[in-house]
């Protein structure tokens, strides 16, 4: 059955990124992915997509966020991830940003 589950962090690793989620059998929607810069400057962040084949799919790459904005990157986006794709969110500061994921799991069971 499918459920809403969500993925947060308020620390991100600035060496490698941090992953969020690795999606499990089946498809998944990606319905937010909310990110608040809580520095008191402009900052980059980038979301992407690892997919299973190790290819990527940018959401945001290095998007300036401006001191203690909140933007849902995947804003009236239609995001399905499949079987063994995972979020991985980058910043250029460890605790720069808060981030917040909402995803349907198993959404087309």
């Amino acid at each position: 059955m499918p459920t809403f589950t969500t993925y947060k962090t308020a620390s991100i690793n600035t060496s490698t990124g941090t992953t969020l989620v690795t999606c499990g059998a089946g498809q998944h929607f990606l319905h937010s992915a909310y990110v608040t810069n809580v520095e008191g400057s402009a900052l980059p962040i980038t979301l992407e997509i690892v997919h299973a084949d190790t290819t990527v799919t940018h959401v945001a790459h290095k998007l300036k966020i401006f001191p203690n904005e909140t933007v849902d990157l995947v804003h009236q986006n239609k995001i399905y991830l499949l079987t063994g794709d995972a979020l991985k969110v980058k910043a250029d500061r460890a605790s720069s940003f808060t981030v917040t994921v909402s995803l349907l799991d198993e959404a087309n069971t």
